[in-house]
């Protein structure tokens, strides 16, 4: 009961060992040859692989709770930075509204006026990227991490109209899935967006697999598997009978 265990940098050390010199498919090479010898892969057959879900450790934030909490996060980073320059764009408004995290329990409940709080957040992030492209604005403060992933998110979450006034993204659709962008569909639009772009003719948000969901981890995504799980996080891969070619 006293024995501590290994320390968690020997696992760090052997993924180490395991990247240098293709070692990692060199042993995936002689996996699969003793696989094949004891009939269990076919030579020059095909494997499907799975995925396991790994969550990160962020809460799960609904679209608008993002948008709040993602301006939230930049504005106290620059805070952080350059307070001073902070205190001179920030408003008692500013103060009530991202002075704590932006939380569910605490957002308007009728759908207009969700809508009309989540455009009065865009326009406040409009507000800050101007600031920020002033030519007296430092510099080091546009090359911030929380910045650049404020800026992802608006582009994500807001488009403008033809008359440049700023407009909330509709929700994705449904049966719209990246693997069948390039496949003939009855009812889909013709200009249909690639590459994980929103397509401009619904202005719509990205498909799941580029979606920030989080300004705290802007590399967790929402994921699913239809009728098991949903998640926000990771997947992990892990080879499963059937449909990828073998390395064979």
């Amino acid at each position: 009961m006293d024995d501590p265990g290994f320390d968690f940098s020997v696992l760090s050390e052997f993924r180490d060992r395991m990247a240098e010199d293709d070692r990692a498919d060199r042993l995936l090479a002689v996996m699969v040859e003793r696989l094949a010898e004891a009939g269990l892969v076919k030579r020059r057959g095909r494997q499907r692989t799975d995925s396991t879900h790994v969550l990160a450790a962020v809460r799960r934030l609904d679209r608008i709770e993002l948008v709040g909490e993602t301006l939230r996060a930049a504005l106290e980073e620059l805070a952080a930075a350059d307070e001073e320059w902070v205190s001179v764009l920030v408003t008692d408004e500013w103060a009530r509204r991202y002075g704590r995290p932006v939380r569910y329990d605490r957002l308007p409940r009728e759908t207009k006026e969700r809508e009309q709080y989540a455009l009065t957040v865009g326009e406040d992030g409009m507000r800050l990227f101007r600031a920020l492209l002033a030519v007296d604005t430092p510099a080091r403060l546009r090359r911030l991490p929380q910045v650049e992933v404020l800026r992802q998110v608006w582009v994500q979450q807001y488009w403008l109209d033809e008359h440049d006034a700023l407009r909330w993204r509709g929700p994705k659709q449904t049966r719209d899935r990246q693997s069948r962008r390039h496949t003939a569909r009855r009812t889909t639009s013709a200009g249909a967006a690639a590459e994980g772009r929103p397509d401009p003719a619904t202005a719509r948000v990205p498909w799941s697999s580029v979606e920030i969901v989080s300004p705290h981890d802007p590399q967790a995504r929402f994921s699913h598997k239809p009728g098991k799980a949903e998640w926000v996080g990771y997947k992990t891969t892990r080879p499963r009978p059937a449909t990828t070619a073998c390395p064979m």
